[in-house]
């Protein structure tokens, strides 16, 4: 039984599918004898996993889709209809195989999200500074966050200023300047500045693992079209075979019976359902949107209005270059020059956007200038070529 049902399906469906293919070729070509049997063999392939989880059913007693499809497929192949036998334990292997697919790019992008997490903190501990594993934070200790790090616990800034991106915990793409008695989420990242914290929150009950909680319970869960067929299929089963057999016991065709049987196989309903739900959430996953389950993706076909939390205009994330403006006959390309020179030795992003911008117009940058000085939360000041330039906000 559980060599049935562990076979690799991927390869057995492609194998199957190949001889779905190699069946239609030998049709064009006049070969019906040879398509049959590849039929016949495309059939029994691709039964092999569907009768393991069909056998399982039976002795559990229980009526599973599986079964139905076992039975529609013999009801085929005993009258004949080799095409029809072969196309649902197809399509049935396939949309198994679609659903595992999605789901697996579904774990990968949860498994990014988990490698967000930041694995070790900086304590300080009898006047000294300790490197541990983030999980030993206690509640009520001091924590260091430098520059470039990630925030390891929930907490509340001590001492020190900092800009922090936390995009992954609020979805804000603009850092944000938090200072002393301010709250700081685990997993956002000080992009540049230093902070002690003391840690209010910390192991399971940190922000950032609370979402990584709701994705994998998101995974999990059903959306009610789902809930519905699982209960659908425990009744529809036996209905059709009674329904079958009534058929045969007016008719006495048994060839009706069965034509009715394999008509009644509900392969794309089956299919259809969990695999649009998880196709959705892998989607959103990949392109950062965190869908709580199948249930909120039922919702969402039914919401024609999207209201946004935004005092401004919607942006991609990503800060750009879009006017320069010059007073005093400063050439627009020398200032970008200048500025970029002194934005070298910024890590602020948006420092590095203009560097960026600068790059991007082929501009050569020395990145050297001279006596530079960061002033935290207004900009920078530097020499360049025997100029002070003043760059921030």
């Amino acid at each position: 039984m559980i060599l049935l049902t562990t076979r690799p399906k991927k390869e057995i469906t492609f194998i199957s599918g190949g001889l779905l293919l190699l069946a239609f070729g030998l049709h064009l070509i006049g070969y019906s004898s040879s398509r049959e049997a590849v039929l016949i063999a495309s059939t029994l392939i691709a039964a092999v996993p569907i009768g393991g989880k069909a056998l399982q059913a039976v002795r559990m007693k229980t009526f599973s889709i599986e079964l139905l499809v076992m039975l529609a497929v013999i009801g085929a192949l005993v009258i004949g209809e080799f095409v029809e036998s072969a196309v649902v334990t197809f399509l049935f292997l396939f949309g198994d195989y679609l659903e595992g697919r999605t789901l697996a790019k579904t774990r990968s992008a949860l498994k990014k999200l988990t490698d967000l997490a930041p694995q070790e903190a900086v304590i300080v501990q009898g006047g000294s500074q300790l490197t541990v594993p983030v999980d030993e934070v206690e509640e009520g200790q001091r924590v260091v966050i430098r520059t470039g790090s990630k925030v390891p616990v929930d907490g509340r800034i001590l001492t020190g200023q900092a800009i922090l991106n936390e995009a992954a915990i609020t979805g804000e793409s603009v850092p944000v300047t938090k200072e002393v008695g301010e709250g700081v989420f685990s997993g956002s990242i000080v992009d540049t500045g230093y902070i002690e914290i003391e840690a209010e929150k910390v192991g399971d009950d940190t922000t950032f693992t609370k979402i990584i909680e709701l994705v994998e319970e998101a995974q999990e869960s059903k959306s009610p079209t789902e809930k519905f067929l699982d209960r659908f299929a425990q009744i529809y089963t036996p209905a059709v075979v009674v329904l079958a057999v009534l058929v045969y016991l007016v008719t006495r065709d048994v060839h009706l019976s069965i034509t009715f049987l394999v008509i009644a196989c509900p392969g794309a309903l089956v299919i259809g359902a969990p695999v649009s739900s998880v196709a959705g959430i892998g989607n959103g996953a990949g392109r950062g949107v965190l869908i709580k389950g199948g249930e909120v993706m039922d919702r969402l076909a039914k919401v024609d209005t999207l209201v946004f939390d935004k005092t401004g205009t919607l942006t991609k994330g990503k800060p750009e270059v879009t006017e320069i403006r010059t007073f005093g006959g400063v050439e627009k390309l020398e200032l970008l020059r200048l500025v970029a020179e002194v934005e070298t030795v910024s890590e602020h992003h948006l420092g590095q956007t203009i560097v960026k911008e600068a790059e991007a117009r082929w501009m050569r940058l020395n990145r050297k200038p001279g006596r530079t000085e960061v002033m935290k939360g207004s900009g920078i000041r530097a020499e360049v070529e025997g100029q002070t330039i003043v760059a921030g906000n």
